[in-house]
């Protein structure tokens, strides 16, 4: 199933677009796919910056060429410094956006591919279809960022009551895997980037 917002028999991506002020969305992610050809993950970033882009507009921001998707890099790319992501989150919030809910707004590849499916009846296979390093870690990274900021949302809502006293609080979440075979332990990009464990040096 693809994910829901709001009302539980509702599309998520037709339900942000009504919020956000976003009618034709819906229509321009079908065009793309249908003549651009995007994949599932052009249109997922391709949507996430177009609700931020509204979100930003909406208070009151000035959007320059290309801000809305230099702000969606410092949000959500790997190799953004914590110290960027911060500065970003904390402009927006300085505007008036709710970080928290903007990125409860954003969405994955697989919400864009049911959206595609079960509301447009866009055919969304790929005959050759694989799967690489790039897909492996968009989606683990992806499901990692939706995890930080749920934790962040349910920390900040815990500290408005007695049970948790803190600063403002940042959640960061580590994808590590562990050879059961060897015993060795790596952060997923550092095993990617080795090509395997130890394993394959027997």
């Amino acid at each position: 199933m693809g994910e829901r917002a709001g009302d539980a028999d509702g599309c998520k991506i037709d339900d942000v677009c009504a919020r956000r002020g976003l009618p034709t969305l819906p229509e321009r992610l079908v065009r793309r796919r249908r003549t651009a050809d995007d994949s599932l993950r052009d249109l997922e970033r391709f949507f996430n910056r177009e609700v931020l882009a509204a979100a930003m507009r909406a208070a009151g921001m000035e959007l320059l060429d290309d801000e809305a998707a230099n702000v969606y890099r410092l949000l959500t790319d790997d190799d953004v410094s914590d110290a960027a992501r911060t500065e970003a989150r904390d402009r927006l919030t300085r505007a008036g956006v709710d970080v928290a809910r903007l990125r409860a707004d954003f969405v994955t590849y697989g919400t864009v591919r049911t959206h595609l499916r079960a509301c447009a009846g866009v055919d969304t296979s790929r005959a050759s279809a694989s799967v690489d390093e790039h897909t492996v870690t968009d989606t683990v990274f992806g499901l990692c960022g939706r995890t930080e900021v749920v934790a962040e949302r349910e920390l900040s809502r815990l500290a408005e009551t007695a049970a948790l006293e803190t600063g403002d609080l940042s959640v960061s979440v580590d994808a590590r895997v562990t050879c059961t075979d060897c015993g060795e332990d790596y952060r997923l990009l550092r095993l990617l980037e080795r090509g395997g464990c130890s394993c394959g040096d027997r």
